[in-house]
């Protein structure tokens, strides 16, 4: 799962959105330099993922990628699922889209975190464009692509050949990810409640 899913399961089951957003930047198990609220989000992110990446329907969506970009298709399936969880939203019981990001911005803008590295520039680019809610379209997940493929310590093409493998596969794309998000929002909150 990318940012805006893991922003919605962390409201859904009342942990802290910052905290689930810093998954993707905390290394290491040594988490307490971060206060029990962050700590609780990272580890809830971490088993979010882990749970996602070893789940059929993932695992199915995996191996259907052409076979020379397939160590790419779990970056591009987790942003494509921030994709469709904008175009899905009615079907999940949540507040409105705009009012949740909201909601975690503020927490972005007012909580003080100690990271170095890619997290401040991502931390300034959402607080200056505030650009999740660009989910919503899909020209959206092609662009954040493009930016995880400039990123790459070895240049690889990868972006152009996945966006045209998800505009042909739109329908298992989507009936994959409405098989796994209730289950994945059911373990979260499972987890949540033992954390």
């Amino acid at each position: 799962m990318n940012y805006l899913a893991h922003i919605h399961i962390a409201h859904s089951t009342g942990t802290s959105l910052l905290g689930n957003f810093l998954g993707d930047f905390v290394k290491g198990s040594d988490l307490t330099a971060y206060p029990e609220h962050l700590r609780k989000g990272i580890v809830l992110h971490r088993k979010i993922d882990s749970y996602t990446d070893n789940h059929a329907a993932v695992m199915g969506l995996k191996e259907c990628f052409p076979q020379d970009i397939r160590r790419f298709s779990g970056l591009v399936i987790d942003v494509h699922f921030d994709h469709l969880l904008c175009q899905f939203w009615h079907k999940f019981n949540t507040p409105d889209l705009h009012l949740m990001l909201d909601k975690f911005y503020q927490e972005l803008r007012t909580t003080e975190v100690s990271l170095d590295g890619r997290f401040n520039q991502v931390r300034q680019g959402l607080l200056q464009h505030q650009w999740l809610s660009d989910y919503q379209e899909f020209s959206s997940v092609i662009r954040a692509c493009h930016q995880i493929e400039k990123r790459l310590s070895r240049p690889v093409a990868f972006v152009d050949k996945a966006k045209v493998h998800l505009q042909d596969n739109t329908e298992q794309f989507e009936e994959a990810f409405l098989s796994l998000y209730p289950e994945l929002s059911r373990y979260a909150q499972g987890v949540a409640e033992q954390l």
